[in-house]
């Protein structure tokens, strides 16, 4: 298989003092409200609000953007978490292109505290979804994490696959990538190109079981 499913033995974390819990919370409602960098365009297309998707305060997220690059988020993914310094330069490049970053916690196991804390340890710095019930994941085809899909706006899939090439097929990592693959199909999506640019697997951990009723 092109990933592997391996967790990370979670590191101990300092409880958040209360106003740093208090300004995480409004960070979380204003990043949900505004859609990250592509505020101010149109709002969510229908597919996207078909989803119901939520953020993890529990109010809609509605990213703004020509397109919305979903990401896969395993939050104890040791793969999931070395790319979200990558996925931050990314969102800040291309969201004023009209590219809408969501990262989608996937866990159904984890609970949104943690989840929280998890978000501002790493600082991601683009709007996350709570879809520990797997909605985006069935629509997207998603099946690991740090899985990204690029939807157009009619929710038609232009790329899924590997953010870059830095972890190769059998888990070994090489300082830098060779190949950056997200980087590639945004911008060839900037400048015109209609894709869709297909598939590319990538290496990280399989997305758990959704928790069924």
């Amino acid at each position: 298989m092109p990933w592997a499913d391996h967790r990370a033995v979670k590191p101990p974390r300092t409880p958040l003092p209360a106003g740093w819990r208090c300004g995480l919370l409004l960070a979380f409602a204003a990043a949900s409200l505004l859609g990250g960098p592509a505020a101010g365009r149109a709002g969510p297309p229908a597919w996207w609000r078909s989803l119901g998707e939520h953020d993890l305060l529990g109010a809609p997220l509605n990213p703004a953007g020509r397109w919305i690059v979903a990401v896969f988020i395993g939050q104890e993914c040791p793969v999931s978490n070395a790319s979200i310094p990558v996925l931050n330069r990314l969102a800040a490049e291309f969201g004023p292109k009209g590219f809408a970053f969501v990262g989608a916690y996937v866990d159904p196991t984890a609970d949104a505290a943690s989840l929280m804390a998890h978000a501002a340890d790493y600082s991601i710095g683009f709007p996350v979804a709570d879809d520990r019930g797997h909605a985006l994941v069935r629509f997207a085809g998603a099946t690991y994490t740090p899985e990204v899909v690029v939807f157009s706006g009619e929710g038609a899939r232009l790329y899924s696959g590997r953010i870059d090439d830095r972890v190769g097929d059998l888990g070994v990592s090489r300082p830098a990538a060779a190949h950056e693959d997200l980087r590639e199909v945004l911008a060839a999506i900037a400048a015109g190109s209609k894709g869709p640019f297909g598939e590319r697997r990538g290496y990280g951990c399989a997305i758990p079981e959704a928790v069924r009723p």
